[in-house]
């Protein structure tokens, strides 16, 4: 997993809180970055996270592989599986949506799916690797402006194993103000 990509999950789920919405405004099966930013603008001030430091912890929960020996998988969850620290400047954190669309979704990345209810978010998205194939993706869970704790599942191709089934937890909390 790429740190990019942890990190543009990161502040998705620290800026999706807001009020009950369906992203695909359009009906075209997709969220386009302007139905996500007017999700954002819909939901106002309540969509954006509080600046500051925030710890993310990631947790490998499980994974179906047909043909990986146990071994991969255990090596695999002990790869994923991680703490780390960011800081959310006030220029961040004022961006909101916006900015994690701008990092977690290219070219290659569709968003199917995106509701938010109260503190819930339901996301789904699929990607297009040229090399690996098409990967989906849902995230489910809780957030506010301090915290978060999605689960994420991912189902696609490995190259040489066939398809494969992740889980993964990760959760984030405001743990203080950015080090000066």
């Amino acid at each position: 997993m790429k740190y990019g990509f942890v990190c543009a999950l990161s502040a998705l789920a620290l800026t999706a809180c807001g009020d009950d919405t369906v992203g695909d405004a359009d009906g075209d099966g997709t969220v386009s970055n302007a139905e996500a930013r007017a999700v954002a603008e819909s939901a106002g001030d309540a969509i954006k996270p509080l600046p500051g430091k925030y710890k993310t912890t990631l947790t490998f929960l499980k994974a179906d592989i047909p043909g990986a020996p146990p071994e991969m998988v255990e090596m695999m969850g002990d790869m994923m599986g991680r703490d780390f620290e960011f800081c959310l400047t006030p220029e961040m954190a004022e961006q909101g949506f916006e900015e994690s669309l701008k990092e977690g979704q290219d070219d290659n990345c569709n968003i199917s799916k995106f509701n938010i209810d109260g503190n819930n978010i339901d996301m789904a998205m699929t990607c297009a690797d040229p090399d690996a194939g098409d990967m989906s993706m849902t995230m489910k869970g809780s957030v506010a402006p301090t915290e978060s704790d999605i689960t994420m599942v991912t189902n696609g191709e490995m190259p040489g194993l066939g398809q494969a089934n992740m889980e993964m937890n990760m959760k984030q909390v405001r743990i203080g103000d950015c080090d000066a």
